[in-house]
């Protein structure tokens, strides 16, 4: 969730300087996850190197896919199940996030998407969009609503409304909870903040009714899929994990009387995607490897890509995915911008400034990649939609985002009052600001790109 170059860039030249070995912790539970190993190439995003036969997490999820396809396939000629397989595309962004959660909120319709995929913050807007036409479950709590939006969107309503309503914050405190002792305290101790109070949010939101919702949509004739990624620090690879599946063990036997423990492994696959060192910790999940498990650290996705698909369906083959339409939502600006300083180009350098500014340069270029990879895929079946945080390719006279105005302030000018109270990446205002300006851009269905191949747009 943490994508701040400037945290990480300072973290990585000031890291030799706290000298402080911390032990791996343990897992919150037997959690077993199923994920599917996930490459990068020079070409982009890649499926594992070819082996003699598909692994059985690829046989299986093969086996769902032709079901998806078979289901559109034979549904009655004018039916919804006729429609082109959709698949929808969520990158990381931090805080950006509650741009693409505005977004969706205010779509007059979001369809039922066949694969739904999450990095980073935007494994956070996965269940919940994933879930977009399904009843909101009763037993989702919601002592968490605050902050500028708590008056505006009403809880309850909508699983898409429920998700704006998480990037609203009436003080960072919602979200982390800082370390002591400012920087190099946090350093010393492994990690800038702690994702304690988005866990507790996490869980009331991801609520048991809530798994048995994903599990229901995972399963026959929907056969939908959620895949969140993540980056295993000790390999150094992605992963993509299965939250269908995980969602599915709800009321099985062996999970019995554990509903408690599987909200907890859902949340931290989350937390994985979204952890950041040092300015989050990282998170050890236990995954399933052969007829094993092994445990090691993961992080943010974002460490490896900003979004991902295509590694999964061109493992299966492209008939699984005939005319499929994909989604992309970028919860940032797809085009690094200049750099500045308080809002100024920079006249003065330092060794740390030109450190912060490289990383944000090679994370931006990571997102590139990939995000060029998924838009190639779409077109090379049905099409694709894409939406960031820009005005590009909008119709003219279209708001800038940073002037898009909310009430009586610019998104900008909000940023500005915001890091009056030194902001480890939460801004508050600006998050509500951003969200709204999501909405808008949703209620008017204006994507910065529209192309399908079919029509030749």
């Amino acid at each position: 969730m943490y994508r701040s170059g400037r945290i990480v860039a300072g973290g990585l030249l000031l890291i030799g300087a706290s000298g402080c070995m911390h032990p791996r912790p343990a897992p919150v539970g037997a959690c077993n996850y199923r994920a599917i190993p996930l490459s990068v190439d020079s070409g982009g995003l890649q499926p594992t190197q070819p082996t003699p036969e598909p692994d059985a997490m690829t046989s299986e999820l093969r086996t769902v896919f032709q079901a998806q396809a078979a289901s559109h396939d034979t549904a009655p000629a004018g039916s919804a199940a006729t429609t082109p397989p959709e698949y929808l595309v969520l990158s990381g962004g931090s805080q950006h996030g509650a741009f693409g959660a505005g977004f969706f909120y205010g779509l007059p319709s979001v369809p039922s998407y066949d694969v739904v995929t999450g990095v980073s913050t935007g494994s956070l807007q996965a269940t919940f969009l994933f879930l977009a036409n399904q009843p909101v479950p009763k037993d989702r709590s919601y002592g968490w609503v605050d902050g500028p939006l708590a008056d505006i969107i009403k809880p309850g309503t909508s699983n898409p409304g429920d998700l704006a309503l998480a990037y609203s914050i009436a003080k960072e405190g919602d979200i982390v909870t800082p370390s002591k002792g400012g920087f190099l305290g946090g350093l010393a101790k492994g990690a800038m903040a702690s994702f304690g109070p988005l866990r507790a949010r996490l869980k009331a939101a991801i609520s048991p009714d809530t798994l048995r919702l994903v599990a229901e949509q995972g399963a026959a004739p929907y056969n939908r899929k959620l895949f969140v990624g993540t980056v295993n620090l000790d390999d150094g690879r992605g992963y993509a994990i299965d939250l269908t599946e995980l969602a599915a063990r709800i009321d099985t036997p062996a999970w019995k009387g554990r509903t408690g423990e599987l909200q907890d492994c859902y949340g931290d696959a989350l937390i994985a995607s979204s952890s950041v060192p040092p300015a989050a910790y990282p998170v050890t999940l236990e995954i399933q490897d052969g007829q094993g498990t092994r445990t090691n650290l993961y992080m943010d996705g974002g460490a490896r890509f900003g979004v991902f698909l295509e590694p999964i369906l061109a493992a299966l083959g492209d008939k699984v995915a005939k005319d499929a339409r994909v989604d992309v939502i970028v919860n940032g600006g797809l085009y690094g911008g200049n750099w500045t300083a308080d809002g100024k180009p920079v006249t003065e350098w330092s060794s740390l400034t030109v450190a912060m500014r490289a990383v944000d340069i090679l994370e931006n270029q990571v997102y590139r990649f990939s995000v060029a990879n998924t838009e190639t895929y779409g077109l090379r079946h049905g099409g694709v939609r894409m939406a960031f945080i820009s005005n590009q390719n909008l119709a003219p006279g279209a708001v800038d985002p940073n002037d898009y105005v909310f009430r009586g302030k610019s998104c900008a000018a909000w940023n500005v009052i915001d890091n009056l109270q030194k902001p480890l990446e939460f801004h508050p205002n600006y998050m509500a600001c951003l969200s709204q300006y999501g909405t808008s851009r949703g209620a008017a269905q204006q994507w910065n790109w529209v192309r399908d191949r079919h029509a030749g747009q």
